[in-house]
C-alpha cells in the first residue's frame, strides 16, 4: 500500500469540511515499526472537528472529536479494515455525528 498526503474539502449542509493527513517520510524511512502520520485531522468551518488515529501498517483507522487530552473524547468512530490514504471524505463523514 502507498501513503498518500491528502488535503481535501468538501461542503455538507452550508458546513466546510477539512481533511488533512500529512505523513513524514523520513521518519518511515529510519523507523522499523509503524508510525503515525504528522498531521491526521479534520476541521469544520475553520476549527478543529476531529483526530484521526492511524498508523502506516494500515490496519485501520478511528476518528474522535478534538478534545484536551485530560479529557476523555464524547464519540470515537472505528474504521477497521479501511483505508485512509484512499476513503473518500464523504464515507468518513457519513459516520460521524456532524
Amino acid at each position: 500500500m502507498k501513503l498518500r498526503d491528502r488535503k481535501e474539502e468538501i461542503k455538507i449542509e452550508g458546513n466546510v469540511y477539512e481533511l488533512t493527513l500529512i505523513w513524514n517520510r523520513e521518519l518511515l524511512r529510519r523507523s522499523a515499526v509503524a508510525m503515525p502520520p504528522d498531521y491526521a485531522y479534520i476541521r469544520k468551518n475553520g476549527v478543529n472537528f476531529a483526530t484521526i488515529g492511524c498508523s502506516s501498517n494500515l490496519n485501520g483507522f478511528f476518528v474522535e472529536n478534538f478534545h484536551l487530552t485530560s479529557e476523555p473524547p464524547r464519540w470515537r468512530m472505528k474504521f477497521d479494515y479501511q483505508n485512509i490514504n484512499t476513503i473518500p471524505l464523504t464515507d468518513i463523514l457519513v459516520r460521524l455525528p456532524l
